[in-house]
């Protein structure tokens, strides 16, 4: 929000902001992004289109290509839309805890592996991965530059804990330790399975993390 803006009363920067197209054109934005990503997950990648995404939002589709032209916007959009998502949880796991770099970094461990636990989050991931594939003609370049900001966070985090690690090093086990919990969404199974099983391998890939975070 601009300066100006925060100097207005309450009520006049509520009655500005229906009157505002900038406010009326990001809400609308967001709306296609909660329904694209909503179409993803329910749907599948090989029914991402512009028109069924605008067909859920309940708009033309030239309307929708007038805030993502192209499909490769609407997946770029939805990439940034996504990793702002979990900036913002990340910020909030880590204010519920002790400021300590054991009890930070072990809280977004856990988070992002309970995470993997959800079926529609195993679902979305699985399906975006495919997406993004097929758009950025198989090189990888879009997951690269998607995964940059979580290998960030558990950098920052990771940083705080093993200083001792230098720069290098710890750098590779951040790149390490977020393509674990990645992949973890692929050996957890369903709901169904046994739950010590899935609660001793959650376990086991904690304490595993840890070392990898912790072992000179």
């Amino acid at each position: 929000m601009a300066p100006s803006d925060r100097q207005v009363t309450t009520s006049t920067s509520a009655a500005g902001a229906r009157r505002n197209p900038r406010v009326k054109g990001r809400a609308r934005e967001a709306e296609i992004l909660a329904a694209a990503r909503d179409l993803l997950a329910g749907n599948g990648y090989e029914q991402f289109t512009l028109r069924n995404v605008a067909e859920r939002v309940g708009i033309r589709m030239s309307h929708l290509q007038y805030y993502f032209a192209t499909k490769g916007d609407l997946v770029r959009g939805l990439l940034v839309s996504v990793a702002a998502d979990y900036s913002a949880q990340t910020e909030q796991v880590l204010a519920q805890v002790p400021d300590t770099p054991t009890a930070r970094f072990m809280a977004w461990i856990d988070f992002l592996l309970q995470d993997c636990w959800n079926p529609r989050t195993r679902h979305f991931f699985i399906q975006l991965w495919g997406l993004v594939e097929s758009e950025d003609a198989y090189t990888g370049q879009l997951l690269q530059q998607f995964y940059a900001t979580d290998i960030s966070e558990i950098l920052q985090l990771l940083h705080d804990l093993s200083p001792h690690l230098g720069s290098r090093l710890l750098g590779q086990r951040a790149a390490i330790i977020a393509g674990l919990i990645e992949g973890m969404m692929l050996m957890v199974g369903n709901e169904s399975d046994d739950a010590e099983s899935r609660k001793a391998l959650l376990t086991e890939t904690r304490k595993q993390i840890f070392r990898m975070a912790t072992e000179a």
